[in-house]
């Protein structure tokens, strides 16, 4: 055990590293398995839903997901707090927004970067979900992101 400790200085540095890899080969996997050719909301809910299904299945990621103190940890070793948008959720959402922009479903008054600022408000909330102390948690966020969405969308 004492060599681990010659790459990572605790245990808890060890599980961040195990924990961003499982991380990264899930939003691959997330990416991958919405269908994009559905409405913005129905893409948005197959997107959350899968980040939570992906999350729990996932040993690893579902302590992130499940636990207090894990998600703190993670947060408190996440170094960059930039690197969400190198990643393939911040890319598969760019690359949605513009499309819906560009095809009419969305609204062209708001900008790119506040239409990911909305969106990276539900990674907040999920941040902070013990504090809402909400039974049916996966629900208010499905909700919040359907409410995000139709606030985003053109009005007919």
């Amino acid at each position: 055990m004492g060599t681990f400790y010659k790459y990572y200085s605790s245990k808890e540095e060890i599980f961040y590293e195990v924990y961003q890899a499982e991380n990264e080969v899930a939003k691959r996997k997330i990416v991958t398995q919405v269908d994009t050719n559905q409405s913005p909301k129905e893409t948005i809910k197959q997107f959350i839903t899968t980040i939570i299904q992906t999350s729990k299945q996932s040993p690893i990621l579902a302590e992130w997901y499940q636990n207090t103190e894990v998600s703190q940890l993670i947060r408190d070793y996440d170094k960059n707090e930039d690197d969400w948008q190198n990643s393939f959720v911040y890319s598969f959402l760019v690359k949605n927004v513009q499309r819906w922009q560009e095809i009419g479903e969305f609204r062209q008054d708001i900008d790119m970067e506040t239409t990911l600022a909305l969106f990276n408000s539900l990674v907040v909330v999920d941040n902070h979900k013990e504090e809402m102390r909400a039974n049916n948690y996966p629900h208010v966020l499905e909700l919040l992101a359907d409410m995000i969405v139709d606030g985003l969308s053109v009005k007919e």
